[in-house]
């Protein structure tokens, strides 16, 4: 038990220093949100109504509360190009997002387990090598380039085998039409 709460207060402070380097992170980049916000040629009395209106008035230490407070509670703000929460763009973009992920665990795990397992269990040493290489190769294969083989190789466009798609995600009746 101690060792778990140990891990716990260790991996608190880790989350809080590394909430402190990107707040810094992004008050040090060059450039004002109010005035992009605001627009090339606005007034500086528009630029200054803007910067009270985002609290970026406010001192440091308030202007941290205010943003881990938000992000606590799942509010990320808005968005500076289309006005909307940013929350709300996530969330639309879940749908899409969860499935595929779902999938590929499930497709790792439903390779990696058994060759795994064989790997383990092979008697000759030729063929552990082999799974070994293959490991290797597949965990060193960075993953957007092996995403993009797989699209050219499975794709109905441009794929050898043809089974997908070759672009987009169907919208039409949401993730349900596509379990069909």
């Amino acid at each position: 038990m101690r060792f778990v709460i140990r891990r716990l207060l260790l991996f608190s402070a880790a989350l809080f220093g590394i909430s402190i380097v990107v707040f810094a992170a992004l008050r040090v980049l060059p450039g004002d949100v109010a005035s992009v916000m605001a627009g090339l040629n606005s007034p500086p009395e528009r630029v200054a109504a803007l910067r009270s209106q985002l609290g970026l008035d406010r001192p440091l230490i308030a202007q941290y509360a205010d943003w881990i407070g938000a992000l606590l509670h799942g509010d990320f703000g808005t968005s500076i190009l289309t006005g909307r929460s940013i929350s709300a763009q996530v969330g639309e973009r879940a749908s899409v997002t969860f499935p595929l992920i779902v999938l590929g665990l499930l497709i790792a795990m439903g390779l990696g387990i058994p060759l795994g397992c064989e790997a383990t269990l092979a008697r000759s040493r030729a063929a552990r090598g082999m799974f070994h290489m293959v490991a290797i190769i597949g965990g060193a294969v960075p993953a957007l380039w092996g995403g993009l083989l797989l699209i050219l190789l499975f794709s109905r466009g441009t794929g050898l085998i043809g089974v997908f798609p070759s672009q987009g995600f169907p919208q039409a009746g949401g993730p349900i039409s596509v379990r069909r």
